[in-house]
């Protein structure tokens, strides 16, 4: 089921909040949420005490600024502090479309940062009497805020790993991180090289950061900030973390970075695909099969038509109600195609980024189960609320090698049901029902040394099937690949 799309560039950096909401069976009236609240009257005189006295709303005679449908949503959360934006519209039977929480918005940009890396590139020029040269330029990008101690001005940012590798610099790499410069939306920038001295501190508004670890195969880097006096006195914000296996094709997504190094700003689209897959130049130059600059790597992302551009690399895609659901990474670019933007979903992000942390080593280990898995079948089955959701059935697709890690415990044609992961220490997770392929990749990126993996898995043994149990205990760094 997954439809593989050649991206011709990534976004690589140089240089109303809803889906449309149908009116419920139930409606509660505005009127019925003030009643709610407190109030006691008929609802003529709850509307004339919108008002207040002879149609004045203050004491002072004057009147005051129209109820809005935030105002009564924030009434409603006094009942209700788990009531979202999107799920108040729908009570009231309203098109949210229309109707923008733009203070969450607002939050949602003091969530996110510019990043500004400075390269420079050294050749030698002349015969005996050479001489260094030097050539300075800088690249832009987006971060998002996913940590924040902000009384002691530190925090954690999640990019992609392509905003700060340049394989052409002196860095041949990652930038390093006295090169690299941080800000928030309204900062002052002041961030350039000079042909002698080198770059800048970048200015008062600048934040330095130092890179704790990331991986080119899943396009997720990490920063941190550590006792930044501008961050302390700042109005940054936590990006609110979301769930981007709930999101649903045809819903309201909002795009926030920093285009073409122009500054924070806003664009808005939908959901056009909630997982697909694209295959993208790897930047590094990876030669596995002999030819320089060939070879691709494939990445799982939801795509939009928010519109994304140079410089939204590393941004947030946040949905309705405010929450990251994506870290946007790409777009398809050619004169054929329009509004086909991508994000990493955040499912995928937070697993790379804690892989990571744990391990320590400032790259990814994701265990390995040594078999070749493929899709059986897949169907697009409707919910209980009338969306959509695509099922896969997946199974071992080739007979075991007596090398591999899973090696008498799976078998040719066992089909995959669910997965649950058992701590070295004992802690038992939560048991996953598969209805993805992803699902299990991201499986085998929680694992760590010493756990242990149960798979429930359909085997067909004389024309029977029934389920039997699997656990594979991943005791030794010889069951992980290390992917920098």
């Amino acid at each position: 089921m997954k439809g593989f799309l050649k991206v011709i560039a990534s976004i690589f950096c140089v240089g109303t909040l809803a889906i449309s909401a149908a009116a419920c069976k139930e409606v509660v009236s505005a009127y019925d949420i003030a009643v709610k609240n407190g109030f006691v009257g008929t609802e003529q005189e709850w509307l004339a005490s919108l008002q207040g006295k002879d149609g004045d709303d203050g004491e002072d005679g004057k009147d005051a600024p129209p109820i809005t449908i935030q105002d009564l949503y924030e009434q409603a959360k006094l009942e209700n502090p788990d009531l979202t934006y999107l799920e108040f519209c729908k009570q009231l039977g309203i098109d949210a479309l229309e109707n923008n929480d733009v203070t969450q918005i607002a939050d949602n940009m003091m969530s996110v940062v510019e990043i500004y890396c400075g390269w420079t590139k050294t050749t030698v020029k002349g015969g005996l009497l050479s001489r260094e040269e030097v050539e300075y330029s800088m690249s832009t990008g987006s971060g998002v805020i996913i940590d924040l101690d902000k009384k002691n001005g530190n925090a954690l940012i999640v990019t992609n790993y392509h905003v700060l590798y340049n394989k052409d610099s002196d860095a041949a790499g990652i930038c390093r991180n006295e090169d690299m410069r941080l800000y928030l939306h309204g900062a002052a920038i002041n961030f350039y090289a000079d042909s002698t001295t080198g770059f800048n501190d970048g200015g008062a508004d600048a934040m330095r950061a130092t890179y704790v670890g990331g991986s080119m195969d899943y396009d997720v880097a990490l920063l941190k900030i550590e006792r930044s006096e501008y961050l302390k006195n700042s109005n940054a914000t936590e990006a609110k973390i979301g769930d981007s296996e709930t999101a649903m094709e045809g819903e309201k997504v909002f795009a926030i970075g920093n285009p073409d190094g122009a500054g924070i700003s806003v664009t808005s689209g939908i959901l056009s695909v909630k997982s697909e897959y694209i295959e993208i130049e790897a930047i590094d130059e990876r030669d596995v099969d002999g030819k320089i600059g060939t070879d691709t790597v494939s990445y799982r992302v939801m795509r939009t038509d928010a519109a994304i551009n140079g410089g939204n690399s590393g941004g947030a895609l946040f949905n309705v109600n405010g929450e990251l659901i994506g870290i946007t990474n790409a777009k398809s670019v050619g004169t054929d195609k329009d509004d086909m933007g991508y994000a990493l979903p955040i499912y995928d992000v937070m697993a790379v980024c804690n892989n990571i942390i744990d391990n320590g080593n400032g790259y990814v280990m994701r265990a390995m189960l040594g078999v070749m898995v493929g899709a059986t079948s897949g169907v697009a089955e409707k919910n209980e609320d009338g969306t959509l959701n695509i099922v896969q059935k997946f199974a071992v697709a080739q007979e075991v090698d007596e090398t591999a890690f899973s090696y008498g415990k799976l078998q040719m044609g066992d089909v995959f049901v669910w997965g649950q992961i058992v701590s070295k220490t004992g802690t038992v997770g939560e048991k996953l029902y598969f209805d993805r392929q992803y699902q299990l990749n991201n499986l085998l990126l929680n694992l760590r040394e010493g756990d242990t993996l149960k798979l429930g898995v359909f085997r067909t043994v004389n024309g029977v099937a029934s389920e039997a149990t699997v656990e594979l205990v991943f005791n030794s760094p010889n069951a992980f690949v290390v992917y920098k």
